[in-house]
Parts: structure tokens; C-alpha cells; sequence
């Protein structure tokens, strides 16, 4: 049964965040304060996160030109609190692509942009996991 004061409602501004200080930690930010709110000053769980992405070449035209890259994310993440809460961690993915232009300017503006997708998306799927398992946990 749900106790009044758990789960995911309990979450929402209660959640610091721990992540990247650059521009891909910004969208990670983000993506995770929408969903989990803004964190209280005095917020008891801590959500760790870190960033790792790596790119390809995805279409390659006759002579070795690359035309669309993907780009693949990973973050692993924990959960934290007082002495009582059992740390939640845990590992997300996600992939995109990007097509790559005539001009260097435009090929680097689609890979920003895809970069900041996939920060979103992880930042996504790390609020989607952590809010289930809080949800799990308020119902036991």
C-alpha cells in the first residue's frame, strides 16, 4: 500500500543533483530538475550522475566520406540518502544520430545538438528508473 509522504511525490524537490558542470551536464540538469523537481536547499537524497559518449561513422559513402554518425550515451547514477535509505544506482543508454554536411560549421551544430538530445534522454531515463523505484519501494 502507498504511504501518504513516499514514493515518487516524496521525490519531487527532495532530490539534489550531482552532475557535469559543463554543457552536457546542463541538459542533464535539466531533463532531471523536470522531472524531479528543483532541489530544497535542505534536500536528504543526492542523485550522482556521469556522462561518457562516443561517436561512429554510420553512413560512408564510396570515397570513405562519412554522412551520418551515431552517437551512443552512458551515464551511471546513483541515489543516496540518510543512513536508512538503500542507495538506487544504476546504468542507462541511449543512441542517436547526426548527419554530417558540405560545411564543417553545419556538421559540428548537428553534433551539439545531438549531443544535448542524448544528455536529455539519459537525464530522461535516469528520472523515469529512479522514480520507479521509488515507487517499488513505497508500495512494499
Amino acid at each position: 500500500m502507498n504511504r501518504a509522504g513516499s514514493g515518487p511525490a516524496r521525490a519531487l524537490g527532495a532530490i539534489a543533483l550531482d552532475v557535469p558542470t559543463d554543457r552536457l551536464g546542463f541538459a542533464l540538469r535539466e531533463a532531471l530538475e523536470r522531472r524531479l523537481g528543483r532541489a530544497a536547499p535542505d534536500a536528504p537524497l543526492r542523485l550522482t550522475a556521469e556522462l561518457s559518449f562516443s561517436s561512429s561513422g554510420l553512413a560512408i559513402t564510396d570515397d570513405n566520406s562519412i554522412t551520418r554518425y551515431v552517437l551512443r550515451g552512458r551515464s551511471r547514477y546513483i541515489l543516496t540518502g540518510g543512513e536508512d535509505f538503500a542507495p538506487v544506482s544504476g546504468f542507462v543508454e541511449a543512441v542517436t544520430a547526426y548527419s554530417a554536411t558540405g560545411s564543417l560549421f553545419a556538421t559540428r551544430a548537428a553534433e551539439r545538438d545531438a549531443q544535448e538530445r542524448l544528455a536529455r534522454e539519459l537525464g530522461e531515463r535516469i528520472a523515469d528508473r529512479v522514480l520507479a523505484e521509488l515507487s517499488r519501494r513505497a508500495q512494499t
